[in-house]
């Protein structure tokens, strides 16, 4: 008998979006050159050839600064930025959040949320299939819905599934861009140390007490064994709606939160084919208790003694937030947690497997809580076709004007008319982009942030810690539907 090859499945063809220049350069650069030549000229023959070559040798200076970038693509004058923006926010103690009953300001005794968080506001609706689902309203005025999903795991799934699953999931983020009203779409997946209790819960409210001692006894042991060390992993999908895309018959709120609701059975039915298991709608409450374990770790344990007594702990939206939280250059201490955030620089180069996430996804024993999100912002589909024709026109742009076009160069032309005839085919075009957080309650981050940059080196992706910006990243990774609105996404796919 013979054995038939079975083909591995690949992906990619994702590249980094830039506009055409000379060379390397980036259109900016470009500008900022031939900006500095016409002064230079200019000096030259108004004042004299030497006072031309000073201001050349001055422009030369900015234009290095700006050119000169490091292996994340930030360049010197980025980097000085940051740090003048940071320390402004210090002098400013802007980087300081306090709240509660003890805040130097009003707060009315409440634990408001910090940061991008502190104008968005929550409340609770029903779709069309009577689910109550919580919907958050941030500052910018998107909406977003946060849905709890099951992932079934590739451990006992065949091939043929799992690439059929993927190819769901690409097929309900190309929808994203046809779907009226969509600005975002973000899978966040968590692993967190388990207690126990949940098992436990679980397994007495199904224990009969009529079945064998030596049954119950194994089925207590178990419990108490499995309990000790073992990890939990969390996933949610949250989708960020844009009520300006939503029609001119969609203004008013009460309109918007009505399309919403007809819409959210049409997206959670075609999740589940999608590897996702089951999907299930977040109430507010549910939210509230997800952000303020995120910002108090410690609180998880009250949580969890209460569901285990079979109460509910009343929690609002004003009071899901911690009662201090400093930013530093590189870390951010939140309550009874410290956390570090990277954003991913790179993703992956080159055609990679289904399971290329798999290592930074997966729970490690040498980061107690870890936290990654990826974030997809779907094209218009209509305005989707003139951004891969850009997209190409400015790769052969950038391959014509090198004397000698790299490698790189070439390849990036290759992507981008392989994107434009996949658009064309009626695929969906998305940027995307990818934040992780780790946390620690014991105050120590030197081998948390080792063990992370680990594990994303061994998915194969460039990431950088978000310096200045470490509660701006973190609120970011929170499966709230936050929109990165000033920064640019780290890929197209």
């Amino acid at each position: 008998m013979s054995e038939e090859a079975v083909a591995v499945r690949t992906y990619g063809n994702w590249r980094i979006p830039r506009r055409a220049g000379f060379g390397k350069l980036g259109f900016g650069e470009s500008l900022l050159i031939l900006a500095g030549l016409a002064v230079v000229s200019i000096t030259a023959m108004s004042v004299s050839v030497l006072a031309g070559v000073g201001v050349g040798v001055l422009c030369a200076a900015v234009v290095g600064v700006v050119v000169t970038r490091d292996i994340h693509g930030v360049s010197v004058l980025e980097r000085a930025g940051q740090r003048m923006r940071f320390a402004r926010s210090v002098r400013r103690k802007s980087n300081i959040h306090a709240s509660g009953a003890l805040a130097p300001h009003v707060t009315e005794g409440k634990c408001e949320l910090p940061g991008m968080l502190h104008p968005s506001g929550l409340s609770e609706h029903r779709d069309s299939y009577e689910r109550p689902f919580g919907l958050i309203e941030h500052g910018d005025g998107t909406l977003a819905v946060v849905m709890s999903v099951s992932p079934e795991g590739g451990g006992l799934t065949d091939q043929d599934t799992i690439d059929r699953q993927v190819a769901l999931w690409g097929m309900w983020l190309g929808d994203l861009g046809g779907q009226m009203g969509v600005a975002q779409a973000s899978v966040t997946v968590e692993t967190i140390p388990d207690s126990g209790d949940r098992l436990r819960r679980e397994v007495s409210s199904r224990m009969s007490d009529e079945s064998p001692l030596v049954a119950r006894q194994i089925l207590n042991r178990v419990v108490e064994d499995y309990g000790q060390g073992a990890a939990r992993v969390r996933a949610w999908i949250t989708v960020t709606f844009d009520p300006a895309k939503m029609g001119t018959s969609a203004k008013k709120r009460s309109q918007v939160v009505s399309r919403i609701s007809s819409d959210l059975p049409g997206l959670t039915q075609t999740l589940m084919g999608s590897g996702a298991g089951g999907v299930h709608l977040l109430s507010a409450r549910e939210i509230c208790q997800l952000t303020r374990v995120a910002y108090d770790p410690a609180s998880e344990t009250l949580f969890e003694q209460a569901a285990n007594a079979g109460e509910e702990v009343e929690l609002v939206w004003g009071d899901a937030g911690p009662i201090r939280a400093v930013a530093a250059w590189d870390s951010y201490r939140h309550d009874s947690g410290l956390s570090r955030s990277w954003v991913m620089s790179r993703p992956a180069r080159g055609y990679v497997q289904s399971g290329v996430l798999r290592k930074i996804l997966e729970p490690s024993r040498d980061v107690e809580r870890k936290r990654v999100t990826i974030i997809y912002r779907p094209l218009d589909a209509a305005k989707a076709p003139a951004a891969a024709d850009a997209d190409v026109n400015r790769a052969a742009a950038r391959v014509e004007n090198m004397p000698r076009p790299t490698a790189t160069a070439r390849r990036e032309l290759r992507a981008a008319q392989q994107v434009a005839d996949e658009e064309a085919s009626g695929a969906g075009l998305l940027d995307f982009g990818m934040v992780i957080s780790a946390t620690t309650t014991d105050g120590e981050m030197d081998d948390t942030s080792s063990a992370v940059t680990a594990l994303a080196a061994s998915s194969r992706l460039l990431v950088r810690p978000a310096y200045g910006a470490q509660d701006t990243a973190f609120a970011l990774g929170l499966p709230l539907g936050l929109r990165p609105v000033s920064q640019a996404l780290s890929g197209r796919w």
